[in-house]
């Protein structure tokens, strides 16, 4: 068993939580009501969600009966759980009252975006924000996927903005690794996992093996498909001319992806598999040790998730690309783009269509300016894994060769 965490290294705030929340852990005994409750609730306050909303939501059910299901969750971790699942029911609830509101919203443009696909640590990030960050085009932000909803009046949207600023900086007082691992900018593009319902991504809470069972047979077409509804209701009357997205997990769902937004491009990030994975079960301990009772970690729990989700998705994606069209896919070799930055983002930018710009001179050197300042650090053997380990399970994946040489 790999160490845990103890319990110096659980902040006071989250101590204090746990015992303020500690009655709110008996309604776990039953979470099948709790996430009916949660759907009731969102319904009642919006709109009602129609039999394809609840269908394609009700996966989120499976989600809390696995976190309710382990015994060393805290009383933080379960209302944290319930917060993920109200969040996305909520959403969908949103969407289809501002639907119903105002019908033309459903003809707003969502043409041909651009998905930068990749597991953690792979470049992802820089390619993504360059991207969205060129003109015409634009990712979802943190604080309109945390207040989802129409464009606002200046003073409204700078209101919100300082909301979810105040949100998010209690997670970097429950846990201030979270500064290093994922930092939360409201103003910043973030993934599209915070609009769509499902992700293998949430095992970086806990162990999920019903949840990730059910996903790993699923279909998640209408996910994407709400996701369009979504962006539609962000940028209603303000559309740009490409959306651009990220997510790790959407690395693997790219027939589905395509067939919610046909004509879609994905920029796939390369990198050797192994600072992926312990990177990303670097992001599950930080999680954990916020879900979980302190001195519960088990790394080596977190090493065998981990390595299991992210070959088995990158084992999935490679048997996907076989069947997309000859043109959806764009390559970045992480080390090519440490190396030469300008030139691998030209090619990717000519690759799209996209014309390259002053403006993109200048985002791409105020990116680089700040790449390098994070703490992050993060090792396989933390975890009980090797790049052995690794190579074995990404037996099937090599990366592209260099465009460089």
């Amino acid at each position: 068993m790999g160490s845990m965490s103890g319990v110096s290294e659980t902040a006071p705030l989250l101590r204090l939580l746990n015992v303020v929340l500690a009655p709110g852990l008996r309604t776990r005994k039953d979470p099948d009501a709790v996430f009916a409750r949660i759907v009731a609730d969102a319904q009642r306050r919006h709109a009602p969600l129609t039999a394809d909303d609840l269908a394609g939501i009700d996966g989120l059910r499976l989600l809390l009966t696995d976190h309710a299901g382990e015994p060393d969750l805290s009383a933080f971790g379960w209302k944290g759980a319930q917060d993920q699942v109200r969040s996305r029911v909520l959403n969908r609830a949103v969407v289809r009252q501002v639907q119903a509101q105002r019908p033309g919203v459903r003809d707003e443009p969502v043409d041909a975006p651009v998905f930068v696909v990749g597991l953690a640590r792979t470049g992802t990030t820089l390619t993504y924000n360059l991207i969205a960050r060129s003109p015409g085009s634009r990712g979802p932000r943190l604080w309109e996927m945390t207040h989802l909803g129409p464009p606002r009046p200046e003073a409204e949207r700078a209101r919100l903005i300082e909301q979810t600023h105040k949100r998010y900086a209690v997670v970097a007082k429950l846990n201030p690794a979270w500064a290093d691992v994922h930092p939360l900018i409201p103003e910043s593009e973030e993934e599209d996992f915070f609009l769509r319902a499902h992700s293998e991504l949430y095992c970086t809470s806990g162990t999920l093996p019903r949840y990730l069972e059910h996903l790993a047979g699923a279909d998640l077409t209408d996910d994407y498909l709400f996701l369009r509804d979504a962006l539609q209701v962000i940028a209603a009357g303000e559309a740009p001319d490409r959306w651009v997205l990220k997510h790790p997990a959407d690395l693997w769902r790219m027939p589905e992806i395509l067939r919610a937004f046909p004509g879609a491009r994905f920029v796939w990030t390369h990198r050797s598999p192994g600072a992926a994975v312990a990177s990303g079960c670097s992001m599950a301990e930080a999680a954990r040790r916020i879900f979980l009772k302190p001195g519960r970690v088990d790394l080596e729990q977190i090493g065998r998730d981990w390595l299991a989700v992210a070959a088995a998705g990158v084992d999935r994606a490679l048997a996907q690309r076989a069947g997309l069209p000859e043109d959806a896919v764009v390559d970045v070799v992480y080390d090519d783009l440490v190396a030469a930055p300008e030139t691998v983002m030209r090619g990717v930018f000519d690759r799209l269509g996209m014309p390259w710009g002053e403006a993109d001179d200048a985002n791409l050197a105020a990116a680089l300016d700040r790449t390098g300042h994070r703490g992050h650090r993060y090792t396989l053997e933390r975890y009980g894994l090797d790049e052995a380990k690794v190579a074995a399970a990404f037996a099937d994946y090599r990366v592209p060769a260099s465009v460089l040489r």
